[in-house]
Formats: structure tokens, sequence, C-alpha cells
């Protein structure tokens, strides 16, 4: 009799190890599917917000080389100093280019590190 009893608390300890590891590793992967969606839906906002500001962007130069080539009673001209502001900003930025990585990985890395301790004072609970 107490054979059993032994023999019984043995297979319902490895029940419950094996409903504790699949509870695990389905939280994992609930975790895992929570943040890629989060990271995503913010990836395709700043893609629309980015798609936005490049239209209206494209915009305003256009009305820039317009009025300017109505100063200068000539469009050409109007277009090449906005042509040139634009080459000037993109020399900065490739010059620039190292801090400004460095700045996106920094704000990229402090988002994922208060999502998780978000996800840590959840768990707590």
């Amino acid at each position: 009799m107490e054979e059993k009893k032994v023999s019984t608390l043995f297979e319902d300890m490895r029940d419950d190890i094996g409903k504790y590891i699949t509870s695990t590793l389905e939280l994992g992967k609930l975790s895992a599917f929570e943040k890629i969606s989060i990271g995503s839906s913010a990836f395709l906002y700043g893609l629309m917000l980015g798609a936005i500001a490049l239209i209206a962007l494209l915009f305003i130069f256009i009305t820039a080389g317009l009025y300017l080539g109505e100063l200068l009673n000539s469009y050409w001209q109007g277009f090449v100093i906005v042509s040139g502001f634009t080459i000037f900003v993109i020399i900065i930025l490739l010059l620039c280019k190292k801090p400004i990585q460095t700045t996106f990985t920094n704000r990229i890395v402090n988002f994922l590190m208060k999502q998780d301790d978000k996800d840590e004072k959840i768990s707590d609970k």
C-alpha cells in the first residue's frame, strides 16, 4: 500500500513538473509575441509618420523653390538654392552619423529596458 502512494506521488510530481514546464514555455512565447508586436507597431507608426513628413517636406521644398524663383525672376535659381540647402543638410547628417546612431541605439535600449521593468513588475504581483 505504501509503494502505491509513493509511486502515485512521483507520478503526480512528474505531471506537475510537466505542466510547469509547459506553462513556462507558453509564458515565454506570449512574452516574446507581446514584445514583437509592440516593436512592430512602433516601427509601423514611425514609418507612417515618416512618409507623411516626407511628403510635407517635399511640398515645402517645392514651395520654397517657387518662392525663391519668383524673388530672383528665375525658377531654376530658386530650385538650385533649395537643392543646395538639401545637399548641405545631407552632408551634415553624414558627418554626424555616429552620434545620431548612438542616440537612436540608446533610445531603443531604454525603451526595451522600460518594457522589461514593466513586465517584471507585473509578474511580481
